[in-house]
C-alpha cells in the first residue's frame, strides 16, 4: 500500500508540475506589461515553475494601488441591484404576508 500511495503522490507532483510549466510559459508569452496587471511578477515568472506562485508580495501590490483596483472589480462583479431578487421570492413574501 505504501507503493502505491507513494506512486500517486509522484504522479500528482508530475501532473502539478506539467500544469505550472504550462501556465508560467502562457504568462510570459503575456507581455510584461499585462502580466504586471493581473498581479504577477515578471521577475519570478523568469525564473521559471520553480519560482512559484509569481505572485507580487502585498507591498508592492499596495504601493501600486492594484488591491484598491482589484476590491472594486471583484465589487462590482459581486453586487446585484437590491431590487432584482430571484425568482419565486415574491411568492415566498406573498405567502408570509
Amino acid at each position: 500500500m505504501i507503493t502505491i500511495s507513494k506512486t500517486a503522490k509522484a504522479i500528482q507532483r508530475f501532473f502539478e508540475a506539467t500544469a505550472k510549466a504550462r501556465v508560467n510559459s502562457t504568462l510570459l508569452g503575456m507581455g510584461r506589461e499585462k502580466v504586471e496587471q493581473l498581479g504577477y511578477s515578471y521577475e519570478a515568472l523568469k525564473a521559471g515553475p520553480s519560482a512559484w506562485p509569481w505572485r507580487k508580495t502585498t507591498h508592492d501590490s499596495a504601493t501600486s494601488g492594484e488591491i484598491g483596483v482589484q476590491v472594486r472589480g471583484l465589487n462590482e462583479i459581486s453586487e446585484i441591484p437590491h431590487k432584482q431578487q430571484p425568482a419565486g421570492s415574491q411568492e415566498i413574501e406573498q405567502d408570509a404576508a
